[in-house]
């Protein structure tokens, strides 16, 4: 039931016996060894592999927050301080099973700052002390055993330590107290990683989709091809922060463009990877004292593949991986101790014996010799009795009641010997003991307790010794789960045709034949379109782009910043050339819905996503903005679009890449007033009544966009899309006044001569002149007489 109370959220309190029952004096004493909460647990069966499980604290006020986070399993440990709106972000991305937060409410508090339905599990407020600053470093440098904080880099971050030393006080009250795994914390530096709020996350669905809410076709699933649990969980945090460092970036695509073009290598890593055992939680339980014989073998088996990897990539040359393999420490010793004591077919729990091989205690090996005879003694007695008494049926047998026991059945009773003692009477047997039997039933017994006794106390011994290794073994983890995740982009270069991008300091955004790396890849290939962008800081750095609804804006818009995304990674990306300026925050204003829960209409979250993006902006963001004002009337949808594009091209330090996707096609006329905005189109093709969608992006404007044929495609009935068509005609001609338009529209559509007696699904008079009408029969004169009679037909109607 752990895994089952944990998931809903519960905490629990794990009590058992602290003493042995053969010393106690009466009631055996039980204590609590301890407490599971939700951002605590290590249970295998209620962690998931390819996710960490965060226990987060979060301190701070309106003007800086910290938040601290360690995942127990593995032993990650950091703490990022910054503004409360870039905490909260990264708090909604990490999503913790767990939040520590100071027990205070009102305006201003943190409590008071959590988003409402922010993917967090629990939320525990605790006492004010936990987040005190003075006793958070002291428990802190304790822990670590040091005299200052300073050589963690958080010796100025007051905040930081608070959350920190609050999450260690939190362990240590649920009785966490063997935590050897967590050897370091790290400061999570926001300002050398990219900025992804949690609407950018939400509207380009890395994690998850949009539709469905689940992992399948989001961007993760479409780039995930590691290997191993650690990989996969590497990779989420890498997509969750991609890399600002150009350096890093390079050295990253160098590495990729190895094994890439390395087919043979990169396929040998991924085999070896696939039976790799999750090292960094093997290291967690190791450090937390709940290894088990398995977990060490794992450990051994992880250790020899880890050799296998480092061969594999002996004589590549990129620096990257030259540095990776060079810093991969040698564990062969702990490889050798385990293989030296554990027995291949050790039990899973230490309680079972038969944990260690013969020669590796000489006491344990006498013991076991003792109990072999002993044991062999037993074996042969059924045989050597029925040899002796004659009877046929004799059995012997054991059961944890009465030990050993010689069973005769009833017809036989007469035949049992005068030193065979009575134990016990069934209906069709009698049970018998001797007083060898016993003998060696107690020497059995009492060799198995020490046996016991003994495995535990060589296995604790062992996993000790072992433990001092832990850094190594977290540092080979840390190796191979970032070697796993650049191999697994180099699978993904091959599989999907990716190509390797230039990152450029400049603001230049450039791709030829881009691709959406989801949609592409689930369409297969050939039938995705393909389309180019060019951006860049002086000519081209807004984009006004129109076309109709369903021709693919929203696309171009999201597969650009994933290609972006993808690149500053570390990955190649899905199109036929890439130039990528450095992006530092990508900003999405994608999609409209109400936020209930917050009172909230569709038109005003669409308003604070976009005053997030106007404060927040820099000359290095990439902004997508789709169909900005359409929550609101025509012309005040209008104006807030045109104004917020004047506010982005004017910011002072230089226009950022932007892509502005609208259906207001007046936006167009922006770029005939303002030097860096340029007007794109999605095409279409437009066959009579029919349109066709062509999906491909080219200069220019669009003026329509085919609402109503879009509806049609939908299946809105014949008669609805007539009646509209006939109304955008009336609407078009500007004929009525704000106020009269209304009725204006009831008037002029439901008047007989417009419509037959069958209402709206016939046909008006001047409609079936018109089919009947051969246009290239008649002249130009002809043309206009039949024209001004229909005009004045209509006017008198």
């Amino acid at each position: 039931y752990l895994p089952r109370l944990i998931e809903a959220g519960r905490k629990v309190v794990i009590c058992e016996q602290v003493e042995d029952p053969k010393l106690a004096r009466g009631l055996v004493k039980r204590d609590v060894v301890e407490i599971v909460t939700p951002g605590t647990s290590t249970l295998e069966t209620a962690l998931e592999p390819s996710h960490n499980s965060y226990l987060a604290a979060l301190c701070g006020d309106r003007r800086t927050m910290a938040l601290a986070r360690l995942e127990l399993s593995t032993g990650e440990f950091s703490v990022t301080e910054g503004e409360p709106e870039t905490i909260l972000d990264l708090l909604q991305l990490l999503a913790p099973k767990e939040l520590l937060i100071a027990a205070e409410n009102g305006e201003g508090s943190v409590s008071s700052s959590l988003p409402v339905n922010g993917g967090i599990g629990v939320v525990t407020r605790l006492e004010a002390i936990y987040f005190d600053t003075r006793l958070a470093e002291q428990n802190l440098c304790r822990f670590f055993g040091v005299t200052t904080l300073e050589g963690f880099g958080v010796g100025d971050m007051r905040l930081g330590v608070a959350a920190a030393g609050a999450i260690l006080r939190y362990l240590q009250d649920n009785k966490q107290n063997r935590l050897e795994h967590i050897t370091s914390l790290k400061v999570g530096a926001v300002e050398t990683r990219m900025i992804l709020d949690a609407a950018t996350v939400r509207n380009l669905e890395l994690f998850t989709n949009l539709s469905a809410g689940v992992e399948r076709h989001s961007f993760y699933w479409a780039v995930n091809r590691t290997a191993t649990a650690a990989g996969a969980r590497r990779l989420r945090r890498t997509i969750a922060a991609p890399f600002l460092d150009k350096d890093k970036i390079d050295r990253r695509l160098t590495a990729v463009a190895e094994l890439t073009a390395r087919a043979d290598l990169s396929d040998r890593l991924a085999g070896r990877f696939k039976i790799f055992p999750d090292l960094e939680r093997l290291a967690g339980r190791l450090g937390m004292g709940k290894a088990n014989p398995r977990t060490l073998m794992a450990i051994r088996d992880a250790v020899g593949i880890s050799r296998v990897v480092r061969e594999t990539l002996d004589g590549c040359a990129a620096p990257l991986l030259t540095e990776m393999i060079g810093a991969m420490p040698d564990l062969h010793d702990v490889a050798d101790m385990i293989g030296a004591a554990i027995r291949d077919d050790a039990p899973q729990v230490t309680t079972a014996g038969g944990i260690f091989k013969a020669g590796y205690s000489s006491e344990l090996d006498d013991l076991n010799l003792s109990i072999k005879d002993a044991r062999a003694y037993i074996a042969g007695l059924a045989a050597a009795e029925r040899e002796k008494t004659g009877i046929p049926t004799l059995k012997v047998g054991f059961n944890k009641v009465f030990g050993y026991y010689i069973e005769v059945t009833k017809p036989h009773i007469d035949k049992v010997p005068a030193d065979y003692i009575r134990k016990q009477t069934l209906v069709n047997a009698e049970r018998y003991i001797t007083e060898t039997m016993k003998e060696k039933e107690s020497l059995i017994l009492a060799a198995e307790d020490k046996i016991n006794s003994l495995e535990e106390e060589l296995f604790d011994r062992l996993c000790d010794n072992i433990s001092g290794w832990l850094p190594e073994m977290i540092l080979l983890a840390d190796i191979l789960a970032e070697l796993d995740v650049l191999n697994g982009f180099a699978v993904l270069a091959r599989q999907e045709r990716y190509v390797r991008p230039s990152i450029s300091a400049d603001r230049n955004l450039r791709f030829t034949q881009g691709r959406h790396p989801v949609i592409s890849q689930i369409l297969g290939p050939g039938n995705f379109v393909a389309n180019d962008l060019a951006l860049d800081e002086n000519d081209t750095a807004m984009i006004i782009l129109t076309g109709p609804n369903m021709s693919g804006k929203s696309t171009w818009l999201r597969q650009t910043a994933l290609i972006v995304i993808l690149a500053q990674m570390g990955s190649f990306v899905p199109a036929e050339a890439a130039e990528i300026g450095l992006v530092d925050r990508v900003f999405t204003r994608v999609g409209a819905a109400d936020s209930l829960t917050r009172g909230q209409s569709t038109f005003l979250v669409e308003m604070v996503e976009t005053a997030n993006i106007l404060h927040n902006q820099s000359e290095r963001s990439l902004i997508l903005l789709d169909e900005i004002g359409r929550g609101t009337s025509t012309f005040d949808g209008l104006a807030v679009a045109w104004a917020v594009a004047e506010t982005i091209h004017d910011y002072p330090a230089g226009t950022p890449r932007t892509l502005f996707a609208t259906h207001y096609h007046e936006m167009t006329g922006l770029a005939a007033i303002y030097p860096r905005i340029r007007n794109f189109q999605v095409t279409v093709k437009k066959y009579g009544q029919e349109i066709i969608f062509l999906h491909q992006v080219l200069p220019g404007g669009c003026d329509d966009s085919y609402g109503i044929e879009v509806a049609r495609l939908a299946g809105l009935p014949r008669a609805t899309i007539k009646r509209a068509h006939e109304i955008v005609r009336l609407l078009e001609s500007g004929r009525f006044a704000k106020s009269e338009l209304a009725r204006g529209l009831h008037a002029r559509l439901n008047q007989p001569s417009l419509f037959n007696g069958e209402g709206s699904r016939g046909e008006s008079r001047i409609e079936q002149e018109l089919r009947q009408v051969r246009v290239e029969n008649l002249t130009p004169l002809q043309a206009l007489e039949l024209l001004a009679a229909w005009k004045k037909d209509v006017d008198d109607e």
